[in-house]
This record gives structure tokens, C-alpha cells and sequence, in this order.
């Protein structure tokens, strides 16, 4: 029998559980898969990980840019419109499951991890086919319709959001939360304030207004901002500390320019990109942010109070039940999107920022629908389903330190050189490969074709232990940019830095998608 030459040899670090993280389409779906493959390496370093994803998503920069293999299926989004991929789709859907049976038989995959979007469900369709278990993971509080479907075929399902249980009635639920960066998860925002402060150049005597929205930016938030600029009542209490995104930078500054907010006394810190999210969270009282899942994760896991401002164009509008979870725990104030005005913003934030009281307790309701250790609950979850252990022996496993400088994706790390990662497509199979693999590192010299990330995205799965809220039910029978208005795309990434180099994990995918599957 001739070998498969797309195979390659076995080795005895190739003997742990052989993973498949379904993750494509927004940052949203992939840094969360991140954050998973991450901790199954940690948990088990056998593990074999690889990724499924499309050559549409941030997943062609974030996966290789991590060291992980990335498979590309041919798979399009499925749109509640009518175009020319919503015709198309369920033809692309199918051809998707086909690819996917061959690439869970050739690398003899024994879990396959679906993380939401158009790509989880073709894959899970194969993986019952083939007889490999799945788990999906839901970020939002609002299923989107990939993982609704893909539920049928799935052995148990991850929440990122409590509220999420009600659509998967015919199957096992468990509550862990969305992962975010262990820098975040294990926040002393007291010990890192003075530093955030003076790292960003604020004024400690003032109260901080963080305003974010991703990677590009958010750009009715930046024109409300600066809308407000005559409202403020004080004026000389606050400042705003501004990450506009870098699609905006140059308007953002010509219009504070023009609103002249020195000559009333508001101090206004301008950044296209913050890269120590940790820092702006411990140096700001209040947060102004869409409301995307991994946005809620980390402002939950820092315990900062926000004003949200749900994005209208949401699959489903899924971020609007996100805003509500956190506004019914005390920690957030809702404003809609059509009523976001200067005047409303300042007359909302104004009296907030004024009052120290107030935000220390929805601090504190903020911290309290934090899942620390989300990553390794979901983690655990996985290897159960590959057969592995039950997951309580994996949480009890004692979580390793923080490593800055050797977190990859899951930190900025800034070097003269960069990580270097060469990429290989193979074209029969048209697998994307990223070389070297996680485990290894690259050495000088080697002649490959290098290939240098802008920089690394931040994200680290946390490691604290908490127990899971679980709901069982049945055994089940046999988805960061917004475009509203003619508006560009609008990331909803708590970062802000595009590509891999995102210091946060989500973004909102163009409003063709966000209308469609996620």
C-alpha cells in the first residue's frame, strides 16, 4: 500500500489527542480558537492542533502567525440576503463537508472544536459523518445560525454567555465564558493604575473615559465623542483617553482639532492602537465600546464599568443580548446606536465619572460575570469529548505563570527582527501550513521561505480554575467590521491594531456577513 505523501510521519510528540478548531471569518471566531489550541498544548503537550478556515478570514494571518497548520475549505458565507453567495453557499457548503471528511480522515483528527461561523457547520456535518465528536463554543448571547444547526451533531455545547442555553435545548450546556488574555484575566487594576497612567499619559488627579472600538475603530463612537466635547459639565474633572483605530486617525485628529476640547479643559489622549490593553483598562474609570463577545469578556475579566453601544447591524442582533446580560448585572450602561448623540454620551458618562461610588460597584458587578478560566474549562470540555479523562481532572491541573515574552499571539512582543513564519500551501490538498509548528522555533538561516507578521496578536488562554455552571440535557440524535451608512468596515475588537497583531480578539465582519451566518 503506498503511503499518503500528504502524511506526515508520526512522532512520539504526535501521540496526544489530535484536535480540529473549526474557526474562520472574524476575530471573534478565531482568537477564542486560539486561546483554546493554546491551553490544549498546555494541558496535554502531545496535543496535535490544526485549524479548518477559509481564504476569506482573519484566520489566514492570525492561525500561521501562532504556529498552528491552517486548512483552507472551500466554504462561503451563508446570507440571509439574496445575492450571488446565497446562492451559491449551499453548493460551496457541501463541496466545504466533502474537503472536511478527507482532512478529518487523513490526519486521523479525534475532536473536532467548532467555534461559530460559516465553517463549523460543513465541518461538523463531516465529523458525523466520520464518527468524531464535536464541541461547539457560542461567544454570544444570541446564537448565530451555523452553530444552531451544527448543534444537532455536537456532544456538548460551550457558552460564552448564560443566555445562550435557551437555543440549545436538545443538547448538553455548559456555561464557561469567552477566554481572554491571562494578563486580563489575572487584572489587579489598582497595582497596574499609576503604571497605565503614566505609560499612556493621563492625568492622575482626572477621571478616564476609555473609548475603543477595535482594531479600525468605531466610527460613530469617535464622532459622538467629539460631538460631546461642549456638553461635559466639568469639564476639567475628566479626560478621554481616545483609541480611534488607524482607518480614522487622521479625521479623528482633524476633528478634535476643530472642537478645541484644551480650551474648555478636557484633557484628550489620541491613539490609533493600544497595544498594553492591560494598562488602559487599570488606568480607566469608565469604558465606552461596542458590545462584541470578546469586548464583554474583557471588560468583564478587568472589572471595568462601560457604556456599550450594541452595533445595529449585528447577525441577529446578537450584540444588543450581549449589552443587556451585562447592563441586567449592574456592570453597564446601554445606549443604542440611533440615540448615540454628543449631548447623549455626556449627559450619561458625566454624572458616572463624577461619581466614585457608583463605578466601584458596577466595577464590582462587572468582575463578578467573569469566567477566568474559561480557556481551560473549554479545554477540558474538548479532551472529555476526545476520550481523554473527565474534564474535572483537567481543571485540576495546577496553571502555569504568565510568560510575556513567550505568549505569542496572546501579547505584543516587539523585536528587531519579529517572529519569522514561512507558509507552504499544499496544492492538491490546498492545505495552508505554517512553518515551524508551535513547539518549535525557527532557526537562523534555515532555507525557507520567511515571511514576517506586522506583529503578533495578544491573546493567552487564562489559566485560574473556576468551576463550570452546567445544564445537562439529551444526547443530540444521530462567526474584529461594521458598514452601516456607507460607512468601511468597523472592528469591534477591544484592540486596536488590524491583522494578527490585534492586541484583541474580535471584529465585526463586513455588514454582508453580519447579516448572514455566524
Amino acid at each position: 500500500m503506498t503511503a499518503d505523501p500528504t502524511r506526515q510521519p508520526e512522532t512520539a510528540a504526535d501521540r496526544g489527542p489530535r484536535v480540529l478548531i473549526a474557526a474562520a471569518g472574524t476575530g471573534g471566531h478565531v482568537f477564542p480558537g486560539l486561546a483554546l489550541a493554546r491551553t490544549l498544548k498546555e494541558l496535554e503537550p502531545g496535543s496535535v492542533v490544526r485549524f479548518a478556515g477559509t481564504s476569506r478570514g482573519i484566520e489566514n494571518q492570525a492561525v500561521p502567525a501562532a504556529g498552528f497548520p491552517l486548512d483552507l475549505l472551500p466554504i462561503l458565507p451563508l446570507s440571509r440576503r439574496l445575492s450571488v453567495e446565497s446562492v451559491l453557499s449551499p453548493l460551496a457548503a457541501v463541496a466545504g463537508a466533502a474537503a472536511a471528511l478527507r482532512l478529518l480522515r487523513r490526519h486521523r483528527i479525534e475532536v473536532v472544536a467548532g467555534m461559530g461561523g460559516y465553517v463549523t457547520l460543513p465541518v461538523a456535518v463531516a465529523a458525523r459523518i466520520a464518527g468524531v465528536p464535536v464541541v461547539l463554543h457560542e461567544q454570544n448571547a444570541i446564537p448565530g445560525i451555523a452553530n444552531r444547526l451544527a448543534a444537532r451533531f455536537a456532544r456538548a455545547v460551550a457558552l460564552g454567555v448564560a443566555d445562550a442555553a435557551e437555543a440549545f435545548k436538545t443538547v448538553r450546556t455548559i456555561t464557561v465564558g469567552n477566554p481572554v488574555r491571562p494578563e486580563l484575566a489575572r487584572l489587579d487594576r489598582n497595582r497596574l493604575r499609576e503604571l497605565g497612567q503614566k505609560e499612556l499619559g493621563l492625568d492622575p488627579e482626572r477621571a478616564t473615559l476609555f473609548a475603543f472600538g477595535g482594531s479600525q475603530g468605531a466610527r460613530r463612537l469617535n464622532e459622538a465623542l467629539i460631538e460631546a466635547t461642549p456638553h461635559w459639565t466639568r469639564p476639567e474633572r475628566i479626560q478621554i483617553l481616545h483609541a480611534c483605530g488607524r482607518r480614522d486617525e487622521s479625521e479623528v485628529r482633524d476633528a478634535w482639532g476643530r472642537a478645541a476640547p484644551a480650551s474648555r479643559g478636557l484633557h484628550v489622549r489620541i491613539e490609533p492602537f493600544v497595544e498594553r490593553m492591560d494598562l488602559a483598562y487599570a488606568a480607566s474609570d469608565l469604558a465606552l465600546s461596542r458590545a462584541g463577545a470578546m469586548t464583554m469578556a474583557e471588560l468583564t475579566a478587568a472589572g471595568v464599568p462601560a457604556i456599550v453601544v450594541p452595533l445595529p447591524h449585528a447577525t441577529a442582533d446578537h450584540q444588543a443580548g450581549n449589552a443587556r446580560a451585562v447592563a441586567a448585572g449592574g456592570g453597564a450602561v446601554v445606549i443604542r446606536n440611533d440615540d448615540l448623540t454628543g449631548e447623549r454620551l455626556a449627559k450619561v458618562a458625566g454624572p458616572l465619572l463624577d461619581d466614585p461610588e457608583r463605578l466601584a460597584k458596577m466595577s464590582l458587578a462587572m468582575a463578578s460575570l467573569a469566567f477566568p478560566a474559561a480557556a481551560r474549562e473549554l479545554a477540558a470540555l474538548v479532551l472529555e469529548a476526545a476520550g481523554r479523562g473527565p474534564r474535572e481532572s483537567f481543571l485540576a491541573v495546577a496553571s502555569p505563570d504568565v510568560d510575556r515574552e513567550g505568549t505569542g499571539w496572546f501579547e505584543a512582543v516587539r523585536s528587531t527582527v519579529g517572529p519569522q513564519v514561512s507558509k507552504r500551501v499544499d496544492r492538491r490538498s490546498r492545505r495552508l501550513e505554517a512553518y515551524p509548528p508551535i513547539e518549535r522555533e525557527h532557526e537562523v538561516g534555515a532555507a525557507i521561505d520567511l515571511e514576517q507578521p506586522p506583529r503578533e496578536p495578544a491573546v493567552k488562554p487564562p489559566a485560574p480554575e473556576a468551576s463550570p455552571r452546567e445544564t445537562e440535557a439529551p444526547e443530540a440524535s444521530a462567526h474584529e467590521s461594521e458598514a452601516p451608512e456607507s460607512e468601511a468596515p468597523e472592528s469591534e475588537a477591544p484592540s486596536a491594531e488590524p491583522g494578527p497583531a490585534a492586541a484583541d480578539p474580535e471584529t465585526d465582519p463586513p455588514e454582508s456577513e453580519q447579516r448572514g451566518s455566524r
